[in-house]
């Protein structure tokens, strides 16, 4: 036996013992039933068969490897994506349009909770929010600003601090008079959402989508953009009824403010259509772990704890 296979069958058995002692169970009954079933690979193996595509490798869990990079999120990928970075088999799909991947998870604001709905100091709620992070082709998105990168800012400490109507008059004559690209970032507030539609068109304009961070360029011809928007909308019960079953993420012209109801999507600057059984378990996500609102409002009138 190689030192190699060793180190990974050594890494194996420690992963198995610590699994057992978490979930209270006999480290040697666990080793007896489960080990047989498992077969770590080794570097050589890992590099052999996860790690040989031409622009990178996805670092994620992948059968037999011991070490990993613990994946939140759901993802999609087109077959030319999955070939340059080695991603796993049923992350592919040849109905993702518009983009080269596509990766979401909920996210829930670390930095703020709010208490006090309905009068109830002790009703408290933290923001959850649909969390987007695209990678599409250089050159599609139309930009208000031509700026490389944009973070939005995140401020924790100073959302304690509400500014008064003479403060923020003051800030706003000082972004006219100084104005700080870097924050107003390279597109426009409305620019982005999130929509369902049916045959062309637009039938269901399920939330405005923010750009949270852009990166010019993350990999070679391909930009790296995080958009985030409110959780909650998909329970929509008038929407459901419609059944709509594709989704796709609209992209807004430069100076384009109307509602993406009822429009044909050759009316948007640029469109990515996500598959729908992608679709499906956003919306799953959603409604299982997003905000419920109904449920916010029952605790804040008492009705429920």
């Amino acid at each position: 036996m190689s030192l190699a296979d060793g180190t990974c069958r050594l890494a194996g058995a420690l992963m198995l013992l610590w699994s057992a002692a978490l979930a209270g169970v006999d480290p040697a009954a666990a080793q007896t039933t489960v080990a047989p079933s498992v077969r770590m690979l080794t570097d050589a193996e890992v590099k052999a068969k996860y790690q040989n595509c031409p622009n990178g490798y996805y670092s994620g869990p992948r059968p037999g490897k011991a070490r990993y990079t613990k994946d939140n999120f759901l993802w999609v990928v087109t077959p030319e994506f999955a070939r340059k970075f080695c991603m796993p088999p049923q992350f592919i799909s040849p109905d993702l349009k518009g983009a080269e991947a596509v990766a979401f998870r909920i996210v829930e604001d670390a930095d703020e909770e709010t208490c006090g709905w309905g009068g109830r100091a002790e009703v408290c709620a933290r923001m959850k929010e649909l969390r987007f992070e695209i990678y599409l082709p250089t050159g599609l998105l139309p930009k208000a600003r031509d700026l490389p990168y944009y973070h939005a800012a995140n401020l924790p400490s100073a959302m304690l601090l509400t500014q008064s109507a003479r403060e923020f008059d003051a800030s706003l004559r000082r972004a006219k008079a100084k104005p700080r690209p870097g924050a107003l970032g390279p597109f426009e507030i409305s620019q982005f959402g999130l929509d369902g539609i049916q045959g062309e068109r637009v039938v269901w304009p399920i939330v405005g989508m923010h750009p949270q961070i852009f990166y010019e360029e993350v990999f070679e011809g391909i930009n790296y953009l995080a958009l985030q928007g409110s959780t909650g909308f998909f329970t929509n019960p008038r929407m459901e009824k419609l059944d709509v079953r594709r989704f796709v993420i609209v992209v807004r012209k430069l100076g384009d403010t109307k509602k993406s109801d009822d429009r044909a999507l050759s009316e948007f600057a640029h469109v990515i259509e996500l598959p729908e059984a992608f679709s499906d378990q956003v919306r799953a996500a959603d409604k299982t772990r997003g905000m419920n609102v109904e449920e916010l409002g029952k605790r804040a009138l008492g009705l429920h704890r």
